[in-house]
């Protein structure tokens, strides 16, 4: 019988250093059958920001720190980041900590090619601390490469889906088969090593924040997206169409790559929401996510008001998700020979 056993992965990161490492997670953790979690899935609410943070935490089985070479936001009470104050919560609750820490040498690489956006300018002896810190648990590896997180994602998994006292998300009168499991892992391991070579021989394959354009649409595809009441005309004509989309589609509900094909037009060169697109607003925090636009007036989760463009990935990205939908149009629309 397959093992059905999801484990929800709460990842905690540095922003706008890791956004590859951070999507490899994701996608590592997606593929071997979990739920990610981290605050840049949520839209901001009425607590705190710590507090919406620990409440996540709380409720995830696993907690996973991607460290690079930054130590984060600070949190104005502690005086530390955001990502210290996520892991020391986590431990202190108990969770099962792991964490893949970046290699000296390549933090020293990453800082000749992405200049100040991956060295820590302002608290570095933070930033030793913690690393110390977490460097001297149990589970922890390190990643020279996006492809390092991935396969340690899975190794750790691997691991901790055995364990009795981590519930998860079970189906009821499912049964679990750790033999199932053992071998979708070793498959996945394989695949693992496949991708390696292939993204070694390949280098000419064409990206989208570190995905290929079938990796990036299958994650969209696969996420769906709720939609929330609301009384904003815009933001009620935007989720009008994702659930025409869904209609269509004979979909339950709208998924992340059907709010792309609605905002195809509209985020060129930039677009701005306000508070009241509810949808709109979460929708946009997702494709930030992705990679595919980017917020360029951050006012933190209780601003008013955002301003995204689209990002230069997310721009071929969705140049190519329109020829292919003609693409697939024009193709259907040829007569039979």
């Amino acid at each position: 019988m397959t093992q059905k056993k999801k484990l929800q992965v709460f990842v905690s990161s540095t922003y706008q250093d890791l956004r590859a490492e951070r999507q490899a997670a994701v996608e590592a953790i997606l593929t071997a059958g979990h739920i990610p979690a981290g605050m840049e899935l949520f839209a901001a609410g009425d607590q705190s920001q710590m507090k919406v943070i620990e409440n996540w935490i709380d409720e995830s089985d696993v907690f996973l720190l991607v460290l690079g070479g930054r130590y984060g936001s600070i949190e104005p009470n502690s005086g530390k980041s955001y990502i210290h104050l996520e892991y020391e919560y986590a431990v202190a609750r108990g969770k099962p900590v792991f964490a893949v820490v970046i290699e000296e040498q390549h933090r020293k690489e990453r800082i000749k090619i992405l200049g100040e956006i991956a060295i820590e300018t302002e608290n570095a002896s933070k930033l030793r601390d913690f690393r110390d810190q977490v460097l001297g648990t149990r589970l922890v590896r390190f990643w020279s490469d996006p492809r390092d997180i991935k396969l340690a994602i899975h190794e750790t998994m691997a691991e901790l889906i055995r364990r009795d006292d981590l519930v998860g998300w079970v189906p009821r009168a499912q049964n679990v088969d750790t033999g199932a499991l053992a071998e979708q892992l070793a498959r996945l391991a394989k695949e693992n090593s496949d991708l390696r070579k292939i993204a070694e021989s390949s280098v000419s394959v064409q990206l989208y924040n570190g995905l290929r354009y079938e990796e990036l649409l299958d994650l969209l595809r696969r996420e769906n997206f709720e939609c929330v009441p609301t009384d904003d005309p815009y933001d009620t004509e935007f989720v009008d169409m994702l659930r025409g989309i869904s209609k269509w589609s004979s979909q339950d509900q709208p998924t992340i790559r059907d709010v792309v094909w609605v905002l195809r037009t509209q985020v060129i060169p930039t677009i701005q929401v306000d508070w009241s697109m509810k949808n709109l607003r979460r929708a946009l925090r997702r494709l930030e996510y992705y990679g595919i636009v980017t917020d360029i007036d951050k006012r933190g989760y209780e601003s008013q008001q955002d301003s995204f463009k689209i990002t230069r990935d997310g721009q071929r990205f969705i140049l190519r998700l329109i020829v292919e939908g003609h693409r697939h149009d024009s193709a259907r629309q040829e007569p039979d020979a």
